[in-house]
């Protein structure tokens, strides 16, 4: 039953758990999205992620490029693969 909380775990919920799951979402939601990681770099990331969900969340967004270098690795990653 929800309303059996006490108010200690009503803050735990809200000051710990809400904001790590937001973390985690948006980190694998990012990975997701990135066009210049193949397949194989992402799942090792998501498993990093899911293994690590806190640690593995903050150093993914501590490691990965800008947005104006992930597009310049997926243009010469597409076109490597091209020739």
């Amino acid at each position: 039953m929800i309303l059996a909380f006490s108010t200690a775990q009503w803050i735990l919920l809200i000051v710990f758990v809400i904001p790590v799951v937001i973390l985690w979402g948006y980190a694998i939601i990012s990975l997701a999205s990135r066009p210049d990681l193949g397949i194989g770099a992402k799942l090792l990331w998501l498993l990093g992620i899911f293994l690590l969900p806190i640690i593995g969340s903050i150093l993914y967004f501590m490691v990965r490029p800008a947005p104006q270098e992930q597009h310049r690795r997926a243009q010469a990653r597409h076109a490597k693969h091209r020739h």
